[in-house]
């Protein structure tokens, strides 16, 4: 266990601010927006702000007033709960995204022992050169942390791929996962289930599921057998990883966060050369696939259902297939990076409910 401090060179962060300011732009259909992808005068404005306006000094300033620490190659941060005896509760992130999306949660969690991993292949954390660092390989890492740490009990959340790892915490250590807390339904771990046993509003959420596949789908598509080959592309150029990154952030959020927050993503990102790594999460998951029975460690599920383009509102008695739910919140605005989007609700919920079960 090492203590850790983020330092980036300027020789990296203006050779970045060089590349953005001469990047080749492509045209756009006149009128189009956002229905072939992510909408040029959009792109323009943002990568303006990084190159001309952002600056990465006042938040590695602020990300290194935390207590960070590596462990066998995993980044995390760790808040100690203000009364020294908070219970423990991990947060995992997802894609494409990082830990910066838990920040501003954090001095709304101060009874709580709170611990944010990165997952591997994200930022500060590397990702093994090997293939199956699925739902389960991570899921195991981050028991082993957590008993590294000295907790024998703790509680867990996450969204994205964080909602599978946290479901596989559940699934594999009911006997020290004291409960999770979800924001999304993870698509790989969604219940099994013939047409005839559906319920007609279950229908309609799959219906509206597959409608979102049709037009939303594609990145999962490329990033499940061949990530290697777009990130050659991501990796090279700020303005394609802007605009890959951007899209998702702009479509699955209600409203897109502040530019300085999306730049430091990217930033981050960009930095530690982590854009293709974090895309070999859908391909293990594809070829080295895990799926859980029934998780019976109690559950709690925060429904954030308004994204810019909708994929629809899980209905409980769906999500109850696979998980033991004891609490089911749906809330009146925020969408996929809800801990990002909406982190005094998510922190509220999740509050609320691991309380109860202390």
């Amino acid at each position: 266990m090492k203590p850790f401090q983020i330092h980036i060179a300027d020789e990296m962060l203006d050779d970045l601010r060089a590349r953005l300011r001469r990047s080749r732009w492509p045209d756009q259909v006149p009128g189009i927006g956002w229905e072939q992808g992510t909408e040029l005068d959009w792109l323009r404005h943002l990568v303006s702000y990084w190159a001309d306006e952002f600056d990465w000094r006042p938040w590695q300033k602020r990300l290194n007033a935390l207590d960070h620490f590596t462990w066998q190659d995993i980044h995390f941060v760790r808040q100690r709960a203000t009364s020294g005896k908070g219970m423990p509760l991990i947060l995992t992130h997802g894609w494409p995204s990082s830990f910066l999306d838990y920040v501003e949660m954090l001095p709304m969690l101060r009874d709580f022992d709170v611990v944010i991993p990165s997952l591997p292949g994200y930022g500060f954390s590397p990702r093994p050169p090997k293939v199956g660092v699925n739902y389960r390989y991570v899921a195991e890492r981050w028991h082993q942390l957590m008993s590294e740490l000295g907790y024998s009990r703790y509680a867990a959340s996450g969204y994205d791929f964080g909602a599978g790892v946290t479901t596989f915490l559940a699934f594999d250590h009911l006997e020290s996962v004291i409960g999770i807390h979800l924001t999304t339904l993870e698509s790989d771990l969604t219940p099994t289930v013939d047409d005839a046993e559906l319920s007609d509003i279950e229908r309609s959420y799959l219906a509206m599921t597959r409608r979102w596949d049709e037009t939303e789908r594609g990145y999962s598509a490329i990033q499940s057998t061949k990530p290697q080959t777009v990130g050659y592309g991501l990796n090279d150029s700020p303005v394609g990883l802007a605009a890959y990154l951007g899209e998702k952030w702009h479509s699955w959020s209600d409203v897109t966060p502040p530019n300085d927050f999306l730049c430091a993503t990217l930033t981050l990102y960009w930095v530690t050369q982590t854009i293709t790594s974090s895309m070999r999460d859908y391909w293990d998951n594809r070829w080295h696939p895990v799926k859980p029975t029934y998780v019976n460690t109690p559950t709690a599920f925060g429904v954030f259902a308004h994204q810019t383009v909708p994929e629809g509102e899980p209905p409980r008695s769906y999500v109850e297939r696979v998980y033991n739910i004891q609490r089911w919140t749906v809330f009146p605005r925020g969408g996929h990076f809800a801990p990002a989007e909406q982190p005094a609700a998510v922190a509220q919920d999740m509050t609320a409910f691991f309380h109860d079960l202390s």
